[in-house]
């Protein structure tokens, strides 16, 4: 009896799927759609080691056995929205079908998954690389790519605004670390977050204000500013700038996140320990 009541929740399931299988985009529409958000409701559903093999920029994983269970902790801890759009993509057509149909089965009414991840024409970035595929300027409009990380030990990302005193208070500080560290393949990366618009375009009003800051305090390691990547990923998650975490030479995240300025010394051990980490 219950291999029979197995076989007709499954057919049951299966005519769901059938009957609602969401809409197909094209990989340059969901480009398109990534770009125009910060916030992008984009979820991957293979299983979590190919996710973190490689993922679309902005995904998050939800792996289709789990989804039901997933989408059910979500609607019960008070999320109404369901007009919301959602982007999905599996390892085929198939699985984005039956991610989408799930999505529509609870509720959802705009639902929208990619052939597959083998169609998407851009870069794939492993979840841990918290700055994407690093392509962005720095503030004086020169472009940043992967190249300039590649090859260091270790790099220290420090977040900061030009209205924040004690950002400012530890940059003199932070310049001299980067001078000596230079020579250990160490570098000390700037992220910048007060000098985009609303569309992450820069502002060359606030520009000028953090190239004057960075040279006064003779902080004269690279500041750049936040990708829509970068954006998501660090940005919109970060809670009181200065905020500091540690990358290795390709862009993963090592070691621990520390909220708060600090002087060169408590840097230096702090830096000291999280290369000991990682050897």
């Amino acid at each position: 009896m219950k291999r029979l009541i197995g076989i007709f929740v499954s057919v049951l399931w299966l005519a769901c799927a059938v009957a609602a299988q969401g809409e197909e985009i094209t990989a340059p529409a969901l480009q398109q759609a990534i770009d125009g958000s910060p916030y992008i409701n984009l979820f991957d559903v293979r299983a979590y080691e190919d996710y973190d093999a490689g993922a679309i920029p902005g995904a998050e994983c939800m792996p289709l056995d789990e989804m039901r269970d997933a989408l059910k902790e979500i609607l019960d801890g008070g999320f109404s929205n369901l007009a919301v759009n959602v982007y999905l993509y599996g390892d085929t057509p198939e699985e984005g079908q039956m991610a989408a149909a799930i999505f529509q089965d609870v509720g959802f009414q705009n639902v929208y998954y990619l052939s597959s991840v083998h169609a998407w024409e851009g870069a794939l970035v492993k979840p841990g690389q918290l700055l994407g595929d690093l392509t962005t300027v720095d503030i004086y409009g020169d472009p940043v790519d992967a190249s300039l990380i590649q090859g260091k030990k270790l790099v220290m990302v420090n977040v900061w605004a030009t209205y924040c005193n004690p950002c400012i208070s530890e940059m003199t500080g932070l310049g001299s670390l980067a001078r000596e560290l230079a020579e250990k393949d160490v570098m000390i990366l700037g992220l910048v977050t007060d000098c985009s618009n609303r569309d992450l375009s820069a502002n060359e009003n606030q520009l000028q204000v953090a190239r004057e800051i960075a040279e006064a305090t003779q902080a004269d390691y690279p500041h750049i500013l936040p990708s829509m990547d970068m954006y998501r990923n660090v940005v919109s998650q970060i809670q009181a700038v200065p905020t500091t975490f540690f990358l290795d030479g390709e862009g993963m995240m090592v070691g621990s996140v520390y909220v708060g300025a600090r002087d060169d010394a408590a840097w230096r051990e702090i830096i000291d320990s999280t290369l000991a980490e990682m050897e």
